[in-house]
């Protein structure tokens, strides 16, 4: 999940100033949000600073799911209709990960954020911190949403409450700022889990064609093995996944500098360290009826296999599994070069560019504490261990560009326009509607006005869009249609197309007290 951390990067920071200029900052920080975008910025502030922020987001997570000839023949040879097919799925309502409460539903995406900064008369130092939120981002989706089986709540938050920093203003033309931001991180995940699988379809057929469409019923005289107790489809819910993980304290340092040799040019280098943090907590699994049904059934009609369904607890407190858990889950290391021009007096130009280590996303791991009797039942399938369930991703590395233009107006008020197409790090063949995320292309506009004793107010709108489609069979993450395709592809075999659409409004004053 957490790979929606490159899309929501430097989003809900709730710098104006940096939106407006496409995040093109490093060598050009924005006032005590320098702490974030490089540390070496907090050098410019003089005296005491405070900085008040807010930020109102705005998203849609929308999908579409088409059949194509190949898989309408697929599902004429085996008699079956995919609900899924020509269908759609949109979110209800924005939801974020809050500590003691899970994911919760909320109106809308609103933040107030804010920090200080103080540098000593005649001192080359200067300190801050500040409350920003690196990642929060969540959606519910209706009951009945096909949607669900990507998701029915998502929750992902990661807020940074104390990030202590000191810059040092080496020289007249060099500075360097290093700081340490802790931060909470949770995640919540409640999803349907269905598998549509080939074999599972096979599976589906021939009991339907064993049991004539009865619920009751015993197969092969002589051999007691009921197959007809319960249903189990490809296309249905074979059980519910609600999983709550978080970390109270998760630390990342932050690193950066700035060479000035002229008034006219100034470059600007960050490093953000990883973090790596194991999220610790509660993971439910409900299985559903009919699976339920059908292990009764076969517990029911033969001794062996009763023991084995005894044995595993496959069906003890009507399929409910409670357990704890965890998820060893990487923030990866980003780094960001930056020069800024002042090509006139009233026009200045900014050009990032900014790497992150998206490949350590190579799967989500989800463990449990102690092995699940329905995962030790099916721990053949491929990405699923005993006391594990492994959702592959297969990330690459991300790198971008990004490009502000700022103009001077009047002396008082500042015009910006800002430009970054993002690299997500998602490859073609790992595209999927789990994490609908693919390239995107940001834009933003705003502007800076200096009030009276050097206070100064910025405002500007975000806006961008990824909108992926993935022809059936093209993606091992999203709709690969493989006998091996168990976790995770609930759109296996069909047409998918996958669209973030966002905005973001963003407010920060700046003043001395």
């Amino acid at each position: 999940m957490s790979v929606s951390a490159q899309m929501a990067q430097n989003l809900m920071i709730g710098n104006a100033k940096a939106i407006a200029l496409g995040n093109a900052v490093t060598a050009d920080p924005p006032g005590i949000d320098a702490i974030h975008f490089n540390p070496a910025g907090l050098a410019k502030l003089k005296g005491r600073q405070l900085q008040l922020k807010l930020v109102l987001g705005n998203a849609d997570v929308y999908g579409e799911f088409h059949s194509n000839s190949e898989y309408q023949e697929l599902l004429d040879r085996y008699g079956l209709q995919d609900p899924m097919v020509d269908t759609s799925s949109e979110i209800e309502a924005f939801a974020v990960y809050l500590p003691g409460s899970g994911v919760t539903e909320i109106p809308a995406l609103i933040a107030p954020l804010g920090g200080v900064s103080y540098n000593p008369p005649a001192s080359n130092f200067t300190l801050g911190t500040s409350v920003y939120a690196p990642l929060m981002l969540g959606y519910v989706r209706d009951e009945n949403d096909i949607g669900r089986f990507y998701g029915k709540e998502i929750g992902m938050s990661r807020v940074t409450f104390f990030s202590p920093t000191i810059a040092w203003q080496v020289s007249d033309t060099f500075s360097f700022g290093m700081g340490i931001g802790f931060s909470y991180t949770g995640i919540g995940l409640n999803l349907d889990y269905r598998a549509a699988n080939q074999l599972l379809g096979g599976l589906y057929t021939a009991t339907n064609d064993i049991c004539g469409g009865e619920d009751n019923g015993y197969l092969w005289q002589g051999v007691s093995v009921d197959l007809c107790g319960g249903e189990i489809s490809p296309f249905s819910k074979l059980l519910n996944l609600d999983v709550q993980l978080e970390k109270q304290i998760s630390t990342t340092v932050n690193l950066g500098f700035i060479w000035q040799p002229t008034p006219w040019f100034s470059l600007g280098l960050l490093y953000q360290s990883e973090a790596d943090d194991r999220l610790e907590g509660d993971i439910k699994v409900s299985l559903d009826e009919g699976v339920i049904g059908l292990l009764s059934g076969l517990a029911n009609s033969n001794a062996f296999l009763g023991s084995v369904v005894t044995a595993t607890e496959l069906t003890k407190n009507g399929g409910q599994i409670n357990t704890s858990g965890y998820i060893d889950l990487v923030l990866p290391q980003h780094a960001a070069l930056g020069i800024s021009l002042q090509l006139f007096p009233d026009l200045k130009i900014n050009i990032d560019y900014k790497w992150t280590e998206t490949s350590k996303w190579e799967a989500f791991d989800f463990r449990l504490d102690e092995p699940l009797p329905i995962l030790s039942f099916i721990q053949f399938i491929e990405n699923i261990e005993k006391n594990a369930i492994i959702f592959p991703r297969g990330y690459e590395d991300s790198a971008n560009f990004a490009f502000g233009i700022e103009y001077q107006a009047t002396d008082r008020l500042a015009v910006r326009f800002g430009y970054e197409p993002r690299d997500s790090g998602v490859p073609k063949d790992k595209l999927d509607f789990l994490i609908p995320l693919g390239d995107f292309n940001l834009y933003g506009l705003g502007f800076s006005y200096q009030l009276a004793k050097g206070s100064i107010f910025d405002i500007s709108l975000g806006y961008g869009k990824s909108d992926q489609f993935i022809p059936a069979g093209s993606s091992t993450n999203g709709n690969y249609n493989g006998l091996d395709n168990f976790v995770y592809n609930p759109s296996a075999g069909l047409d998918v197309r996958s669209v973030i659409e966002f905005s973001v409004l963003e407010f920060s004053y700046r003043t001395h007290f």
